[in-house]
């Protein structure tokens, strides 16, 4: 439908910046007129002569647009911030299987974002216990970085169980599942794992999306996948990084990146389980063959198809034999 009338050079303006903020399309069609076209795919003809519209109203009109953008944004991350802090309010353990590198950076990570959150690690070397609960030093790992106070080590299961909120797996694939079979009977039915381990378990080829629940023998047991390229050194040095946590529970995974998400630690979410966890495996493989590259001197070409090569054989692997939609 079309319509042809004069509008009163005030509305003109706010109209203009609504259309504006709005994403429409404004176009002029001459001096004395304009064309506004909207998505409901009807015109309309305003004829006004542009030099009685006043230039401080248009001014005016714009920065009302421009301050209620502003409110609308500081109040998506005050929004954003108290979500932080009601989960971060709501944790009080958090349990780390495993003693390694990347399980203790990840101690370390998570008993930095609250001091008065519990952050126990089961870990089988009494040395290591005593090294961590005397000294808060993992004298096997990081002997130079001392931990926080509010991280302690146990061999007991059942204590460094009891009562988590969330669970960090860090055992590697190969012994997760003989692990988990041990520590079976004190595990919370409804217990988050968050697993670290990357890798495929040999002759299996099993997951740990598919490790846990079976090791656990419950298959309903909450489950993401925490992945992305990521050094423990650089972890506990707090330089920049940026991971990725999978689950098919879209508000679990929301829990988890804002648990884990931090000043230097980013954290993404993704639905793809599957995809997150092959990629994280494989991409270990494609990082050999680069060194590989490098000390032959291949060249910048050789690394090129190496990575195009190595990304599609990836993706490949994923679509067919593990059923992930590329």
């Amino acid at each position: 439908m079309a319509a042809s009338f004069l509008v009163n050079p005030t509305v003109l303006g706010l109209a203009a910046s609504a259309s504006a903020s709005a994403s429409a399309s404004y176009k002029s069609n001459n001096n004395n007129g304009a064309v506004s076209r909207c998505r409901c795919s009807c015109s309309v003809n305003v004829n006004v002569n542009e030099s009685i519209i006043p230039a401080a109203e248009s001014r005016d009109s714009r920065k009302a647009v421009r301050i209620a953008w502003e409110k609308l944004v500081r109040w998506s991350r005050t929004w954003r911030s108290k979500a932080n802090t009601d989960v971060l309010q709501r944790t009080n353990k958090v349990v780390v299987l495993g003693g390694g590198s990347f399980g203790t950076a990840m101690a370390a990570h998570v008993a930095n974002r609250k001091p008065d959150l519990q952050v126990h690690m089961l870990i089988r070397d009494p040395l290591v216990c005593k090294s961590i609960n005397e000294n808060h030093y993992n004298c096997n790992y990081f002997p130079q970085h001392k931990l926080p106070e509010n991280v302690v080590a146990t061999t007991d299961a059942k204590m460094a169980l009891l009562a988590a909120d969330y669970c960090l797996h860090a055992v590697p694939v190969q012994f997760s599942s003989a692990f988990l079979e041990g520590i079976a009977d004190y595990v919370d039915p409804r217990l988050p794992f968050i697993s670290l381990s990357k890798g495929l378990e040999l002759n299996s080829l099993r997951m740990m999306s598919q490790i846990i629940p079976q090791a656990l023998k419950n298959p309903r047991q909450p489950f993401i996948a925490l992945s992305g390229p990521s050094f423990a050194l650089e972890l506990m040095n707090k330089l920049p990084t940026a991971m990725v946590v999978a689950s098919k529970d879209k508000k679990l995974a929301n829990s988890v990146q804002q648990l884990l998400g931090s000043s230097h630690l980013r954290i993404s979410t993704s639905s793809d389980v599957t995809g997150v966890e092959i990629a994280g495996a494989l991409k270990n493989v494609l990082a050999i063959a680069a060194g590989i590259v490098v000390g032959m001197n291949l060249g910048n070409n050789s690394m090129a198809a190496l990575v195009a090569q190595g990304c599609s054989e990836i993706r490949w692997l994923a679509t067919k034999v593990y059923g992930v939609k590329s």
